[in-house]
């Protein structure tokens, strides 16, 4: 495993993001996110908002 190295500026962020579906129904609230270089992986339950994140965050 290779060792940390130094913190970076992040490559994608989101502040404060929020969503909700039409019938009221909130995914996601006041939602901060700072991603920096290199691999990532985005986990959860079926149904959790992990596709509707990344819609999201790509506009």
């Amino acid at each position: 495993m290779p060792s940390p190295s130094t913190p970076s500026t992040p490559s994608i962020t989101c502040s404060s993001l929020g969503f909700g579906w039409a019938d009221g129904t909130p995914v996601l609230a006041d939602f901060d996110l700072a991603v920096g270089p290199g691999r990532t992986g985005l986990v959860g339950r079926n149904g959790s908002g992990k596709s509707t994140l990344l819609r999201l965050m790509a506009g």
